[in-house]
């Protein structure tokens, strides 16, 4: 991914002022995560500076291109605040996040299994699928830790509540529970 060096200025009345990097991390955050901004938002992904992009990550209006660049990022926050945003989730292909989960990185595998519901451009059966059978324990936990969704089907539960990690197996055999009542 190739970044680059912002250099920023600010204007008041006709008068400019140079401004560094702390204070273009703190405007960053306060730029209204709006539409019309989407092309601010855009120049701002390509920073060198990790904060601004882990800011831009966390908004709701980027364009397409902007999302999948960020997911490319070599900060893990970048990319784990694409995964987690709702928003933004919905965007991201199948081939890409399956890209992402073969990097076996533990906190994005966590939030894959936390929001699949999320990626509306993926087969949710085989993401399930894959982190239901993944050999550590805290993938499979996020899968049933909170009120798992109706995507988990009763098939995955049923494995999961036979799981060698008892956390795991508690959550799935908890979840049947309430589905058969």
């Amino acid at each position: 991914m190739q970044t680059q060096t912002i250099k920023t200025e600010l204007l008041l009345n006709g008068q400019k002022v140079s401004i560094g990097h702390q204070f273009l991390e703190d405007i960053v955050r306060n730029i209204p995560d709006t539409r019309e901004n989407k092309a601010i938002f855009d120049i701002l992904a390509l920073s060198d500076n990790p904060s601004v992009k882990e800011d831009i990550a966390s908004k709701d209006n980027l364009n397409k291109k902007t999302i999948h660049l960020l997911l490319e990022d070599t900060n893990q926050d970048v990319v784990d605040n694409v995964l987690s945003n709702r928003d933004l989730a919905k965007y991201i292909k199948e081939d890409v996040l399956f890209k992402i989960i073969k990097t076996d990185n533990i906190k994005h595998l966590k939030t894959i299994a936390s929001n699949v519901e999320d990626y509306k451009k993926c087969d949710i059966c085989k993401i399930v699928k894959k982190l239901a059978n993944h050999k550590n324990p805290l993938i499979r936990y996020e899968l049933v830790r909170w009120r798992p969704s109706e995507i988990i089907t009763t098939k995955i539960l049923k494995q999961l509540a036979n799981d060698k990690d008892i956390d795991v197996a508690k959550e799935a055999q908890e979840e049947l529970e309430r589905r058969d009542k």
